[in-house]
């Protein structure tokens, strides 16, 4: 797929941002440790956009792939201190 044809195939775009949601919805819960949103935004944002480059056209494995990368980057939960 074209770069230029994602960019306006309005399709692509709805595709994308519901994927982009559903990711982004799974992956700030509260209680989970997680990155600052100014950060995670624009790496779920091209992630996502990479993948429909590859061809991945599926709502369900965009979003399951982006929320795997956003874990992917997000740090380890400090360990608790012994009582």
């Amino acid at each position: 797929m074209a770069a230029g044809s994602m960019e306006t195939d309005p399709e692509m775009t709805r595709l994308l941002a519901r994927a982009f949601d559903r990711a982004w919805d799974r992956y700030y819960r509260p209680g989970r440790v997680t990155i600052a949103p100014d950060v995670a935004r624009p790496a779920l944002a091209n992630h996502l956009v990479e993948m429909a480059k590859e061809g991945t056209l599926e709502e369900g494995a965009l979003a399951a792939g982006g929320l795997l990368h956003l874990i992917s980057l997000t740090p380890e939960q400090p360990p608790t201190a012994a009582p």
